[in-house]
């Protein structure tokens, strides 16, 4: 009964998560899986029957209080996200990020609930990435949603809400040739493969400074696949967005491109509180100290107070 009971459970969750038994991070272009405990058999099964899952991903039972948390938190971050209205001098440019985050994740050990990366921009290489992420108990201050904003964009634009008032007046990720990388293959199939090679010579770390003198190098993680692939421009380019996460919370974000021709790369900081360092096959290319950034910078970062479905404000 309990068997039976726990394959109901597990086939009613959304795709991209599997409640206590295990988590699927999903991207638009990919999926991680980690797995618990002796389930592994069960998952398999289970997610090798994608048709099957899609069908009954918005049935769930009653007394899946889990599930109807984990929907309701998205719906705040996505609330809270599209209430940003961005501005430029260029009419075109979307107003709000896309209502649909790149990548969703949670990092319950540090306290985080849940998270989301949004990309503002439709089309082509992301003019800024956006993070929400929700706290119970932030820096002691209570329920908080905090943000990271990162912006790619080489013209000034605003972004604004009830919770930011951002003004970059230029991009926070430059991009750099890389130059011993081989020549783009014909086809964008093949550029996509070389993509995925390429992003392996990059290693990332995160400097954390204890109390004392001592420091502490953590390598990031890599995601196995980009969270966001688009084409920036002409017809042979191709780009694609990857993540260097700290157990599951995004710390360094790096863009791959080509415009068929070359290769260049560009990265950003997802984090503030940790001096970040990359390498390229064994060169360190990007290094930036601790920085919550300003209003006025590339890169911010901030919090505010909101509720948090399931969480209790009074504690």
């Amino acid at each position: 009964m309990q068997n039976a009971r726990t394959l109901r459970l597990v086939a009613g969750l959304p795709r991209w998560r599997i409640g206590l038994i295990g988590r699927v991070y999903v991207s638009q272009v990919g999926v991680s899986l980690m797995y618990h405990g002796s389930f592994v058999g069960l998952l398999t099964v289970l997610l090798c029957s994608a048709g099957s899952l899609r069908a009954q991903e918005n049935d769930v039972g009653s007394d899946s209080t889990d599930v109807t948390l984990v929907t309701q938190r998205m719906q705040v971050m996505r609330d809270h996200a599209m209430a940003i209205q961005f501005r430029s001098s260029n009419a075109s440019h979307a107003k709000q990020v896309r209502p649909e985050p790149l990548f969703r994740y949670d990092d319950i050990p540090r306290g985080y609930l849940d998270g989301a990366v949004w990309r503002w921009g439709e089309t082509g290489r992301p003019l800024a990435i956006v993070t929400t992420e929700l706290h119970p108990k932030y820096l002691g201050a209570g329920p908080r949603i905090v943000y990271d904003f990162l912006s790619l964009a080489d013209f000034p634009f605003t972004a604004t809400s009830s919770h930011c008032q951002w003004q970059p007046s230029m991009s926070a990720v430059q991009f750099k040739q890389m130059a011993d990388a081989p020549s783009p293959v014909a086809t964008a199939a093949g550029r996509k493969i070389q993509m995925n090679r390429l992003i392996q010579g990059f290693v990332a770390s995160q400097v954390v400074s204890a109390e004392t003198s001592d420091t502490k190098r953590l390598k990031l993680r890599l995601l196995p696949r980009p969270i966001d692939v688009y084409q920036p421009d002409g017809p042979d380019s191709n780009g694609a967005v990857y993540l260097f996460v700290a157990g599951r919370m995004p710390g360094v974000i790096v863009f791959l491109e080509t415009d068929g021709q070359t290769w260049t790369y560009g990265i950003g900081r997802l984090s503030a509180p940790s001096t970040l360092v990359v390498t390229l096959d064994q060169t360190e290319v990007y290094r930036v100290p601790p920085n919550f950034g300003t209003w006025s910078g590339g890169y911010n970062a901030s919090n505010a107070p909101v509720d948090i479905p399931g969480i209790d404000r009074s504690r």
